[in-house]
C-alpha cells in the first residue's frame, strides 16, 4: 500500500508530473528497452560564437537511484559552464510553495471527480486507484489534470523511479558544489498554470487516457530512458513528441512549442553576451520540429551536435 507521505506535491514530483503528460500522449505500442553497457552518452549540443557558448543538455526528470545523470563530454561542458539553467528554481522553498500552489490550482472539494466522468470511467478510476494504493477520497477531491498526472507518476514512482534523482536535479546540485551561477526560466506557479489552464474536455481527455494506459507508464519510461542515455533523438521525437503533436496539439502547443519560444528568447540575449552557458530541460524539448534547436537555427545561429549520434540499432 502506498502512503501518501511517498507521493507528496514537492516541485520535484510537479516536474515529474509534467514530464508524464509525454508518457500519456505516447505511442500505441511501447518501445522494447535496450541494455545499455558503459557510461551514459545523452545528447549535448552547442552553440558557439565568438566570445560565448550555450550548452543544451536534455533531461528527464525521474530516474532510479544511483545512476549517473551524464557522460564524460556533459560532464566537461557543465564544469566548463559559468552559469547553469533548469526549468525552474530547485530549492527547498520552492518545493515548499509548489505544494500549496497544487492545492490551489489543482484541487476541487466541492466538486467530486467521479461525477465528471461517465459512470464505466468512474468505476474505472476507483479500480486503478484501488490497485495503486491511492486513497480514494484524495483522488475525488482532484482537477482532471491533477489526477491524470497522480495516477501516472504513482506507479512509476512504484518501479523505482525517484524525482530525487532525475537529472535536472544532479546537475543543479553538481553546478552549486562548484560554485556556478543557477539560472532558471519559469516559476513553479508558471509551470502548474500551464497545466491547469486546459478546458475541461482537454483534461477529461487527459484522464481517460491514462486510465486506459497507466498500467504501460513504467515500460515507456524505462525504453525512453534508454533512449536517452544513448542519446537518440530520433526515438524520443517519435515516441514521445511527435505522438502528443498528433494527439494532443493543444497540450503540444502550451508545453513545448510556447516554452521553448519563449525559452530562446532568454538564451538569444544570453548569446549576445560572453561567457558559457549550460542549460539542462527536459528532453522532449529538445527534439522535434519545434525544438529549442531548430527554433535557436531559425534565428540564425548554428547548433552543432557535440556528443557522436546514438549507434544504430
Amino acid at each position: 500500500m502506498v502512503q501518501e507521505k511517498e507521493f507528496p506535491m514537492s516541485r520535484s514530483v510537479l516536474a515529474a508530473m509534467v514530464a508524464a503528460c509525454f508518457l500519456a500522449a505516447s505511442c500505441a505500442t511501447t518501445p522494447a528497452a535496450k541494455v545499455v553497457e558503459g557510461p551514459p552518452q545523452p545528447a549535448l549540443w552547442a552553440v558557439r560564437d565568438a566570445d560565448s557558448t550555450l550548452y543544451l543538455y536534455g533531461t528527464i526528470h525521474m530516474r532510479k537511484q544511483g545512476k549517473p545523470w551524464g557522460g564524460p563530454i556533459a560532464e566537461a561542458a557543465l564544469m566548463e559552464a559559468d552559469e547553469v539553467w533548469t526549468e525552474l528554481e530547485i530549492d527547498p522553498k520552492s518545493e515548499a510553495a509548489a505544494q500549496a500552489l497544487v492545492a490551489r490550482y489543482g484541487l476541487d472539494p466541492a466538486r467530486k471527480l467521479s461525477e465528471q466522468l461517465k459512470p464505466e470511467r468512474a468505476q474505472q478510476m476507483k479500480a486503478l486507484a484501488a490497485l495503486i494504493g491511492l486513497p480514494e477520497p484524495a483522488l475525488e477531491s482532484m482537477k482532471p489534470w491533477l489526477a491524470s498526472l497522480t495516477l501516472t507518476v504513482v506507479p512509476m514512482l512504484q518501479a523505482g523511479y525517484d524525482p530525487q534523482a532525475g537529472v535536472d536535479r544532479a546537475v543543479d546540485r553538481v553546478a552549486e558544489s562548484a560554485g556556478k551561477r543557477m539560472r532558471w526560466f519559469e516559476s513553479a506557479e508558471e509551470q502548474i498554470q500551464f497545466l491547469a489552464g486546459f478546458d475541461d474536455a482537454l483534461q477529461i481527455q487527459m484522464l481517460e487516457d491514462t486510465l486506459d494506459e497507466v498500467q504501460r507508464g513504467p515500460a515507456l519510461m524505462t525504453a525512453m530512458e534508454t533512449a536517452w542515455e544513448t542519446g537518440d533523438d530520433v526515438t524520443l521525437a517519435r515516441d514521445m513528441v511527435a505522438p502528443m503533436q498528433t494527439d494532443y496539439p493543444a497540450l503540444y502547443d502550451v508545453i513545448l512549442k510556447q516554452r521553448n519560444a519563449a525559452w530562446v528568447t532568454v538564451l538569444a540575449r544570453e548569446l549576445e553576451g560572453s561567457g558559457v552557458d549550460f542549460v539542462a530541460v527536459g528532453a522532449a524539448h529538445l527534439v522535434g520540429p519545434d525544438s529549442v534547436q531548430a527554433m535557436l537555427e531559425a534565428r540564425g545561429f548554428t547548433v552543432e551536435r557535440v556528443t557522436p549520434p546514438a549507434p544504430k540499432s
